[in-house]
C-alpha cells in the first residue's frame, strides 16, 4: 500500500462534508483531486469506501469503521508535526523527574499544569521514592531531575540546588496514651510504637531520631499518616501536612520535649553534570525554586 496522508483526508473530509464538492471546499482542492484521492485510496486499501450510487456519497460499512481509524492517523500526524516544531525550539522530546513521595501535592499538581501549557508536546514520566531513592534515580540516569529530602548531604556525584527548607514535628492521634500525658520524656517515647520513614534502599530516619524501642518502618508517608491517625503510634511528619489537623485537635503536637528543636530538613533539586537541559527541562528548573514546605 501506497496511500498517503492527503489521500486520508480527504476521505475523512468527504464523510464530515457528505459530499467531495464540500470537502473540496474545505480542503481547498479542485473536486476531481479530492474524488481521484478516496478512489486511489479504495484501490490501495482494496475496500470500498463509499456507495456512489445514490446523488451524494455514503459510507459503506466497511468505510465507517476505516473512518474511525483514518481520524486516528491524522490526529497522530498532527502530533508528529507539532512535537518536531517543538524539538526544533530546543524544546525537551522528553523528561522523567524523580519526586520525594513527601513534597506537597498541592506545589506538584499547580507546576504539572502549567507545565502542561506552556510544553504540551513534551512527553513526562513521575517517579516516586523516599529519601535516597531519588539521587539513585538521577546517578543511574533513570531520571533526569530529582526533588530530593534527604537526612545527608546529597553527594558530590550529583549537581545540587538548596530549595528550602521542610519542618517536622512529633505528632499522635488525639485517643494515643501518649496524647494523655502532661509531660512528655524520651522515655515515655522510647514505651511506645514510633513509625519511621524508609527507602527502598534501606535508608532510614537518624538513629538519634528514632526513640522507640520497637519503630515500624515505612515507605510512604502517607500511611505513616494515617496510622498515626488511627492511634498506631508516632511519628515526625511535615508541618504542612499537619498543620490543620493539630489547629482541629485530631492530631496533638508533642511540643514539651521538642519545643527548643527546630527540626527541619532541606529539599535539593538534584541532576546528573552530564545531563543538558532543553526549555522544558530549564522551566522545571526554574519552578522547582518556588517551592514552599514550611
Amino acid at each position: 500500500m501506497d496511500f498517503s496522508v492527503d489521500h486520508l483526508e480527504a476521505f475523512v473530509a468527504a464523510a464530515d462534508c457528505g459530499s467531495f464538492s464540500a470537502a473540496a471546499r474545505r480542503l481547498n482542492r479542485a473536486q476531481s483531486a479530492v474524488s481521484n484521492a478516496v478512489a486511489n485510496l479504495e484501490v490501495d486499501t482494496g475496500v470500498q469506501l463509499f456507495d456512489r450510487q445514490s446523488k451524494y456519497p455514503q459510507l459503506t460499512s466497511e468505510g465507517k469503521i476505516l473512518l474511525r481509524d483514518a481520524r486516528i492517523i491524522l490526529a497522530r500526524c498532527n502530533d508528529f508535526v507539532h512535537r518536531a516544531y517543538a524539538f526544533g525550539e530546543e524544546v525537551d522530546a522528553r523528561i522523567c523527574i524523580g519526586i520525594d513521595e513527601i513534597i506537597p501535592q498541592a506545589f506538584l499538581t499547580s507546576i504539572l499544569k502549567q507545565f502542561n501549557d506552556h510544553f504540551p508536546e513534551t512527553e513526562l514520566e513521575i517517579l516516586y521514592g523516599a529519601l535516597k531513592d531519588i539521587q539513585t534515580l538521577v546517578e543511574q540516569g533513570r531520571a533526569d531531575i530529582g526533588l530530593l529530602v534527604p537526612l545527608t548531604l546529597p553527594e558530590q556525584c550529583v549537581c545540587s540546588r538548596l530549595l528550602t527548607y521542610m519542618s517536622f514535628c512529633p505528632v499522635v492521634g488525639v485517643n494515643h496514651p501518649l496524647a494523655q500525658l502532661a509531660e512528655v520524656t524520651v522515655a515515655d517515647l522510647s514505651a511506645y510504637r514510633q513509625l519511621v520513614i524508609t527507602s527502598r534502599g534501606g535508608e532510614r530516619e537518624l538513629e538519634e531520631s528514632i526513640y522507640s524501642s520497637r519503630p515500624w518502618m515505612i515507605e510512604s508517608t502517607a500511611l505513616i499518616h494515617q496510622l498515626v491517625r488511627q492511634g498506631l503510634g508516632y511519628a515526625f511528619l511535615p508541618h504542612f501536612l499537619v498543620e490543620e489537623e493539630i489547629k482541629t485537635g485530631d492530631l496533638v503536637h508533642l511540643t514539651q520535649i521538642f519545643e527548643n528543636q527546630a527540626m527541619q530538613i532541606p529539599v535539593y533539586s538534584i541532576w546528573s553534570a552530564n545531563h543538558s537541559f532543553g526549555k522544558a527541562g530549564q522551566w522545571f528548573m526554574t519552578q522547582f525554586g518556588e517551592i514552599e514546605c514550611s
